[in-house]
């Protein structure tokens, strides 16, 4: 067996070395921990912010949970079919457009979420005990404005092409 031998690539140094791949790799191993949190309410991660997303603002199409989810239409339809055979969304037409299909939360889920949300909470406290509450302010602080930035450089590049 070979050994693995880990490297820091450092091809052209910047200010931001290292910042975007710690924020995804961040965001992975969330993503996970909270899957795990979620299986005790018989749901996967991704299953998870299907319905938080919908809980946001119900009535999205398949298409808009797919841009929101990064996933594909094919991903979040096998997503969809499982939630709805389990009860916790309803498709229905689209009143504007019979061939879209827009995605609710069932009558059920409306009324099983908030113990959902107090796991979410739980988890969150959980994560919360390795910052002080200032931290805690300043990331969610850093994390506004790098989302706004990179809205703006999305927005500019969609304009130049």
């Amino acid at each position: 067996m070979r050994a693995r031998v880990q490297r820091e690539v450092d091809l052209v140094p910047t200010r931001w070395a290292g910042v975007g791949f710690a924020l995804a790799d961040a965001t992975r191993l969330m993503r996970g921990a909270l899957g795990r949190c979620m299986r005790g309410a018989g749901l996967r991660g991704s299953s998870w912010r299907v319905l938080a997303y919908l809980y946001r603002e119900d009535g999205l199409s398949q298409t808009e949970l797919a841009q929101l989810l990064e996933l594909t239409r094919a991903g979040v339809g096998q997503i969809l079919d499982q939630l709805e055979a389990a009860g916790h969304i309803e498709r229905r037409r689209d009143v504007s457009d019979a061939r879209r299909r827009r995605v609710f939360l069932s009558a059920r889920m409306h009324a099983e979420v908030a113990p959902l949300l107090n796991m979410v909470r739980e988890f969150e406290d959980e994560l919360s005990v390795a910052f002080s509450d200032d931290e805690i302010e300043a990331l969610r602080s850093l994390l506004d404005r790098l989302r706004e930035r990179a809205a703006i450089m999305i927005s500019e590049s969609a304009d130049a092409s």
